[in-house]
């Protein structure tokens, strides 16, 4: 009997010690997963305010191409326009016109034509009807026009980007052919765009000096930012006797 009688409060103390860690360990549980929820909200917050504060730049960036492209075509190309005039004004007048006049005229018509075609792809409006493989096929035309550096490209992939798409993909290769251009002077520049698996792949390579240990600014930091809006990557590899631009993008996830 008085062993059932020191049973019984041991079994109700046992019981109420499970009882009492089981709500324990419920609460934690409970803590942890709302932890857990709260720091999925966070970081959703995050990337959404990161999403928006990307757009803003990117819609002020716009405009602000939308702006230059109007005064490259209604300031700069009628300056130049005129000044062609005033040139073959001036070469009808002499008796004997000379050969560097002449060759003057025919510098300033590739200017305007160049000025004219840079003012249509910094307008917003040209969008609806962009191909990235005409346009990359342009710039690098452009690039040769200078006749120190050989610019090539390859296509070997079907673009399925929506024309947005193709124009931020553009930007991004523009800015890696400038910044090599302005900061590497090669002789040599080739675009390549392959599809891997499900990733549109493209590469900027040139012959020019090698990347600086430490290099940082506003190009670089917009192609890593428009290469997160698809998902994407973008690196720079140091290559023997080159140095390439590898831009990664997951097709149809921007």
């Amino acid at each position: 009997m008085r062993e059932q009688e020191i049973f019984i409060p041991i079994l109700i103390g046992t019981g109420v010690f499970v009882l009492l860690a089981l709500f324990i360990n419920t609460l934690i549980a409970l803590y942890r997963t709302r932890r857990r929820q709260h720091e999925r909200e966070l970081a959703l917050l995050k990337q959404s305010f990161e999403q928006e504060l990307l757009q803003s730049q990117i819609e002020v960036q716009e405009a602000t191409f939308r702006h230059i492209a109007s005064e490259l075509h209604d300031n700069v190309c009628q300056l130049l326009s005129t000044a062609k005039v005033l040139m073959g004004i001036a070469k009808m007048k002499l008796p004997e016109a000379p050969p560097s006049l002449a060759t003057a005229t025919e510098t300033l018509s590739k200017a305007i034509v160049e000025v004219r075609s840079l003012s249509r792809s910094l307008d917003p409006e040209w969008v609806k009807g962009f191909s990235l493989a005409e346009n990359l096929s342009t710039e690098m035309a452009r690039i040769r026009s200078s006749g120190t550096v050989q610019a090539s490209q390859q296509i070997d992939a079907v673009i399925n980007l929506k024309p947005e798409e193709q124009v931020m993909l553009f930007r991004m290769v523009q800015e890696a052919v400038q910044n090599a251009v302005r900061h590497a002077a090669p002789t040599a520049i080739h675009v390549q765009v392959a599809q891997q698996d499900k990733e549109l792949e493209v590469r900027i390579r040139n012959n020019g000096k090698p990347l600086p240990p430490v290099f940082e600014g506003m190009g670089t930091n917009n192609m890593r930012q428009r290469a997160r809006l698809f998902g994407g990557t973008v690196q720079w590899l140091r290559l023997p006797g080159e140095t390439e631009v590898l831009v990664r993008l997951p097709v149809g996830k921007a």
